[in-house]
């Protein structure tokens, strides 16, 4: 009897050896996947030796060598310093404003190819915010459009304090879009016209699974690894990675939007767009780019592009994109 209980004693302890092991193995894996995910990544400038970069790394030149750009800064609601770069139009009695949100790994320099359009072709001012943990904004975490979308609210007072006669514009790639599809949901000023959201992705934890599914040494099944990622984001960053949903925010949005999305996009997958559209409350249009990839829709076909975004914008109202407004009569042969 004491050989039998002295054999179960070993093989109780075995067991609760390997469940530890086990454990750690997830436990570990849970941690390297969170800090590939979610914490924050520079930009790496061989990729602007791509031929599809080209323009991209055009843009950040323009916005980093502006003789015009500004940093300018606000505190976030938990105190950390967000940085933004804001060129003021050329036109000194200017109220139109382009606020340009970059997207997942990078900073605002991205979105110069984006904001050099409105300032150039249309004269706005452009205000293009560092997101936390990005750029030169203080955060050691990927927000995913979660506290994101309440720093643009905040971005977007910023704006309204300098001229209160303001009307503003949201564009955003990628997470951006995700972050400028979460802050229409929220209760925005009656300043802010349009959203323009360039390959959003419907939820944080859905875009997660389908890029943990596609590695090559993902051996825990998906649900249980997003369900960890999601218990150390919280207890790191402090958020609910499930609430982090475009989805559920584009269905309480008033705010017109433009949805528009690469279809062979490699990153946020395709099938997500169309779900965002559908489940928008707002008023709203679609732009699909054939053979285009992640954010690649504006390089692959730029005149189709910005064709879309001008008509959306201008059927929104002729107060975004044309200057001088209040001399002009919008029912007159020659607007």
């Amino acid at each position: 009897m004491a050989q039998k209980r002295s054999g179960l004693d070993i093989f109780g302890t075995v067991l609760g050896m390997a469940g530890l092991a086990a454990a750690g193995s997830l436990a570990g894996a849970a941690a390297f996947f969170y800090k590939f995910a979610l914490v924050p990544k520079k930009h790496d400038p061989r990729l602007d030796l791509r031929p599809l970069e080209k323009d991209y790394a055009a843009g950040r030149s323009w916005m980093n060598g502006h003789v015009r750009r500004q940093d300018v800064f606000i505190l976030s609601d938990n105190g950390l310093q967000l940085h933004g770069n804001y060129i003021k139009a050329s036109n000194p009695d200017c109220h139109r404003y382009a606020i340009c949100v970059h997207g997942y790994a990078d900073s605002a320099e991205s979105m110069g190819l984006y904001a050099r359009r409105y300032y150039e072709e249309y004269g706005m001012n452009v205000l293009l915010p560092d997101l936390r943990g990005h750029g030169a904004s203080e955060g050691s975490y990927v927000g995913m459009g979660y506290h994101d979308c309440h720093d643009l609210q905040r971005w977007i007072n910023f704006i309204l304090q300098m001229d209160a006669e303001a009307v503003i514009i949201l564009h955003g790639i990628s997470m951006g879009a995700a972050t400028v599809c979460m802050a229409t949901g929220l209760t925005l000023p009656k300043q802010v016209l349009a959203a323009i959201s360039d390959a959003a992705y419907t939820s944080a934890m859905e875009v997660f699974s389908s890029v943990y599914r596609g590695l090559d040494n993902a051996f825990i099944p998906a649900p249980v690894m997003l369900q960890l990622v999601r218990l150390i984001c919280f207890a790191r960053a402090h958020y609910d990675l499930a609430k982090a949903s475009p989805l559920k925010s584009v269905a309480a949005s008033e705010t017109p939007t433009l949805f528009i999305h690469g279809e062979d996009d490699d990153f946020v997958p395709a099938d997500m767009m169309p779900r965002l559209f559908e489940a928008a409350s707002c008023k709203k249009d679609f732009l699909w780019i054939p053979g285009a990839r992640h954010v690649q829709s504006v390089v692959m076909q730029p005149e189709v592009y910005w064709k879309k975004v001008e008509s959306f914008l201008d059927d929104i109202s002729p107060w975004i994109l044309h200057d001088n407004i209040k001399d002009i009569d919008p029912f007159s042969d020659d607007y």
